[in-house]
């Protein structure tokens, strides 16, 4: 038998109906107006209330993790760049707990994009022993400055505009040299070993570095670097560096991903082949062609590869 639905007016009328009957009173039903009235509206916000707990959701509970403490967000002013820059630190995890440790240093340019994952590949390999802990600094981007503080002063920032200014990484290797460097050793426990890490344009200011600066950092890292920029120029300078610095130590990783574009894979290529034509006895490079991966992804995919070369580099030298 179907159900027909019964209006508020009907369901009052029948609880009317039912308590005069079992008290055997019909005067009962003898009601003002002002009384039905009331008990409509009654049930009527009954209705409504169960409707209103059905449909509303349970608020979701607020988070409450805790943020780390292992990541520092902080600013210094540059009076090399004439700005205040930005830097993120990231500590090991460990480091308010063992207060005697000191560490090694990677500076990462592009910084919020590249420093997080790589302060994590560190951890964890750190954690199986692959690499030592490190601290981890993340050098964010002024707007618009990217292009004028990562290529090197002897190449033009725009590779098709042949109008468009020279590089100023000179003054941007000043100010990490001489501002960022001495900061961070001052407010944290360094053990005096750097790196630096760069992708893309960055990898070109990490190659510069090293023929600007070979003593500044112990290892560096270029993922997606476009050395065939301008007739493969930096492939060109690095040969004429490597060719008259027989005393040169350290560790070099260089990475592409091979659905990366021809230009990028042959000037790849190039470079890799001046690094075997100039071995050193002291300095350590690996190369590796990352599969599957395309320019947006390669560091975030070698970085890893990269850090077990140089943990297998330092391993070595022990």
């Amino acid at each position: 038998m179907q159900r027909v639905a019964q209006s508020d007016e009907e369901v009052v009328d029948k609880a009317l109906y039912n308590f005069s009957f079992r008290y055997g009173g019909t005067s009962m039903m003898k009601l003002t107006s002002a009384t039905v009235t009331l008990l409509i509206a009654f049930f009527t916000i009954l209705n409504a209330n169960s409707i209103l707990a059905q449909v509303t959701p349970t608020p979701a509970a607020e988070s409450t993790a805790p943020k780390s403490d292992n990541i520092v967000q902080t600013h210094i002013h540059s009076s090399v760049l004439g700005e205040d820059r930005s830097v993120i630190i990231h500590l090991p995890r460990n480091y308010s707990k063992d207060t005697a440790q000191k560490y090694p240093v990677m500076y990462v340019l592009d910084g919020t994009s590249q420093d997080s994952h790589t302060s994590d590949k560190i951890t964890v390999l750190s954690d199986a022993g692959l690499v030592p802990a490190a601290i981890v600094v993340g050098l964010p981007n002024t707007r618009g400055n990217r292009e004028r503080d990562q290529t090197p002063p002897f190449m033009r920032r725009d590779v098709n505009d042949e109008r468009s200014p020279y590089g100023a990484g000179d003054r941007f290797l000043s100010f990490i040299e001489t501002e960022l460097v001495p900061f961070i050793d001052n407010h944290y426990r360094t053990s005096g070993y750097r790196t630096l890490s760069g992708n893309s344009r960055g990898g070109l200011f990490v190659l510069y570095s090293l023929m600007e600066k070979p003593d500044l950092f112990q290892a560096r890292f270029c993922h997606s670097t476009p050395v065939w920029r301008f007739e493969n120029l930096m492939v060109n300078k690095m040969s004429e560096f490597l060719l008259g610095s027989s005393g040169l130590k350290g560790f070099l990783y260089v990475s592409v991903g091979d659905k990366e574009t021809d230009q990028m894979i042959g000037g790849f290529g190039k470079l890799v082949d001046v690094l075997k034509k100039n071995r050193k006895k002291q300095f350590k490079w690996a190369a590796y062609r990352t599969p599957y991966a395309v320019h947006q992804d390669n560091a975030l995919i070698s970085t890893s590869k990269g850090l077990a070369e140089w943990g297998r580099v330092l391993n070595e030298i022990k």
